[in-house]
């Protein structure tokens, strides 16, 4: 593996580690006194200054030496770290992300706030133990650490390497490692299980043995040196062993063997006796009746076969791709004029078989795409945190529906947009003070309120806070004053609180640190109109308000429901449909001579045309005449009238390019089995 490669990984793992330091602090601040978790930190901290000094990242490397030590201080004592060490901590991850950026992108000096960082944990350090230079170390335990408690003597080691040939497949080949490193392996930047982690990228690593010499107590180790005299361990692998030894590629020569184990064939005679053998037990088990495995051995063994890859998004996003294009094979095949006049079972059987496979593919595949919201959630207890602090005003983030998922591309897109809308929720949204809050009934903490939740064909995330809402008039007056809207215009609540999410728009008295400049709400409509989604502001003056972000389930692929208007195709997402039918004249209502609805058992629907919607002109049917397609969005029901239900079909949706990507209604296009190009349907915009 080159040093380029094996550099890759460790920006990726480390990247990795830093997001979950920043969650496990919070959490941690919740549970002070949580060892575990302080030990979690800990080793994310540990293993971050191994590979940074192991490519040279001096920077980086000092930093985290210091960080870990101040970790490991509260994690050996008795002493639960202060709101103020928390602080500390999280800063210290703020460090370390930048100076990580500027080490990767090999920039020269020390990024803001690096040494006013690292003069804060060195006097935590001091004020903690009198001076630095006198931390205790007696919980630097080896097996504690890394949870291994096992060690087991090399002169006590006895393996008959034969028998690990049974744990291979076909393709692998078994191989012997002995690490003999030197004492100061550990200020080179490396450890043991350093490798081991690298080892993983190449096999699996069924055993290993240490050799440790006897020590009178714990504190009798040094942690600065390395004291294992020697670790042998065994490895299963598909890869040569010129690549094996490439993990190795940083250390002397002296301080590594790797070499090929070779099975040893039994002689031909012991082999006819182990058949013989074999053949006799089975006689007698079968005398005997089948021996159950005991259930606790098998749930042992299903664990064990059960393993991961870690696969490189790109390749992902092609597989997404390719079968974006099976689809419309698909499609064009079962659409196809010349292929539906074939009279042949044969023929119709397999074209279906292969509708069926298709679709079972695509379910798998676009299962990929979906990962849980919890990370993002997570992350946004940072955001609250700092805004809270800045802002001085006690605030309590509640989140609900972690374990929604979501389309792995969107999780992206949605990180700035939740953090401006948290920002200016607790700035502007809450009251400026507990005493405010007291005298309107509240409770002095503020509370936001973070939640995702699927509804129809769409994912809802809210962002709720317990505030003050938004002063509607006020936004009027603002909108009046900058040219926004003109006197004669008649807006909607709605539509009065949307404004404040054009360019530039505020109604901030005060611009502070985290907002008033009217900047964040036009990113949030800008980066969710990018993925296809809308943003709602809803709102009560005393009360509070609430953001919602309404997406599409996914960006790829979508189960659609063909129908027609006039002369044209378009495409609603089943999700989105509840059912369809075809009404009966007396059930059938107009209002003021203009607004139409339908009884639909008990609900009275409104009717929405949707040739007139969308300008397409034509005859103006009778609703008894066509067929109703009664469609759930955010506002509730309604009943979409159309001329034709077509069919039912999946389709690759793709994007109408600039030009078009704000046509209201339209969420984007879909290539169909004819080669025409059908718009598919924004059911939130069509009323």
């Amino acid at each position: 593996m080159s040093r380029e490669k094996l550099k890759q990984i460790f920006i990726e793992e480390a990247t990795e580690i830093i997001e979950k330091m920043d969650i496990d602090i919070l959490n941690f601040e919740e549970s002070p006194s949580d060892k575990a978790l302080l030990n979690e930190i800990f080793r994310g901290v540990h293993t971050l200054k191994g590979s940074a000094n192991a490519f040279n990242f001096s920077r980086l490397g000092e930093f985290v030496h210091h960080f870990e030590d101040a970790l490991d201080f509260f994690r050996s004592s008795d002493i639960v770290p202060t709101s103020h060490h928390v602080d500390v901590f999280l800063e210290g991850v703020t460090v370390i992300k930048a100076v990580m950026s500027y080490e990767v992108e090999e920039q020269a000096g020390l990024p803001e706030g690096y040494e006013a960082c690292l003069e804060n944990i060195r006097q935590i350090l001091a004020q903690v133990e009198g001076k630095c230079e006198e931390k205790s170390v007696t919980c630097n335990d080896l097996a504690a650490e890394f949870s291994n408690e096992n060690f087991t003597p090399l002169e006590e080691l006895n393996v008959d390497e034969q028998t690990l040939f049974k744990s291979l497949s076909s393709e692998e080949s078994l191989f012997k490692i002995v690490l003999k490193l030197d004492t100061d392996i550990y200020l080179r930047g490396f450890d043991h299980f350093l490798f081991f982690k690298n080892l993983l990228h190449v096999g699996k690593i069924l055993c290993s043995y240490w050799s440790i010499p006897e020590k009178d107590s714990l504190e009798a180790f040094d942690v600065e040196r390395n004291e294992i005299k020697e670790v042998t361990l065994y490895l299963a692998s598909t890869k040569s062993t010129e690549d094996v030894a490439d993990v190795f590629a940083f250390l002397e020569e002296e301080e590594f063997s790797v070499s090929k184990v070779e099975k040893v064939l039994p002689k031909v005679e012991e082999k006819i006796v182990a058949q013989e053998t074999l053949k006799t037990e089975e006689a007698v088990q079968n005398k005997e009746g089948p021996k159950d495995e005991p259930k606790e051995e098998k749930a042992k063994s299903v664990v064990a076969q059960k393993s991961f890859l870690k696969i490189d998004s790109m390749k992902l996003d092609e597989l997404f791709d390719s079968i974006g294009e099976l689809v419309i094979a698909q499609n064009y095949l079962g659409e196809n004029g010349k292929i539906k006049a074939i009279r042949d079972a044969e023929v119709t059987k397999t074209i279906e078989n292969l509708s069926k496979i298709t679709k079972l593919i695509q379910n798998r595949v676009m299962s990929l795409r979906m990962i849980p919201i919890r990370d993002t959630f997570e992350k946004m207890k940072r955001v609250a945190r700092d805004s809270s602090k800045k802002v001085n005003k006690p605030i309590h983030l509640v989140l609900e529906g972690e374990d929604t998922e979501i389309d792995k591309t969107m999780v992206e897109a949605l990180s700035d947009p939740l953090i401006h809308i948290i920002r200016n929720s607790i700035d502007h949204g809450i009251e400026s003070s507990s005493e405010e809050r007291l005298r309107a009934g509240k409770d002095a903490e503020g509370v936001v309120t973070l939640s995702a939740y699927h509804r129809g064909g769409n994912i809802i995330i809210e962002v709720r806070d317990d505030g003050r809402g938004i002063n509607k008039q006020k936004v009027y007056q603002k909108a009046l004053e900058r040219g926004i809207i003109k006197p004669e215009e008649e807006l909607s609540d709605a539509q009065i609180y949307g404004l404040i999410m054009q360019p530039g728009f505020s109604t901030a008295d005060v611009i502070s640190d985290i907002s008033g400049r009217g900047v964040g709400l036009d990113v949030v409509r800008t980066a969710i109109e990018g993925v296809r989604g809308k943003v709602d502001v809803i709102s009560s003056e005393g009360k509070g308000s609430t953001f919602s972000i309404v997406l599409p389930l996914t960006l790829a692929i979508i189960d659609g429901m063909i129908v027609r208007s006039g002369e044209k195709i378009f495409i609603i997402p089943t999700l989105s449909i509840t059912e369809s039918f075809r009404p009966m004249q007396e059930g059938v209502h107009v209002a003021g001579g203009k607004e139409e609805f339908v009884q639909l058992r008990s609900d009275l629907l409104p009717i929405i045309r949707l040739n007139k919607v969308l300008e397409l002109g034509g005859d103006l049917p009778n609703p008894w005449e066509s067929t109703l397609v009664c469609i759930e969005n955010q506002k509730g029901k309604f009943a979409l009238l159309v001329d034709e239900l077509v069919g039912r079909q999946q389709v690759v949706i793709k994007t109408l390019g600039e030009f078009f990507a704000k046509t209201e209604g339209v969420s984007g296009g879909a290539v169909m089995g004819n080669g025409e190009v059908a718009l598919i349907l924004n059911v939130e915009e069509l009323y």
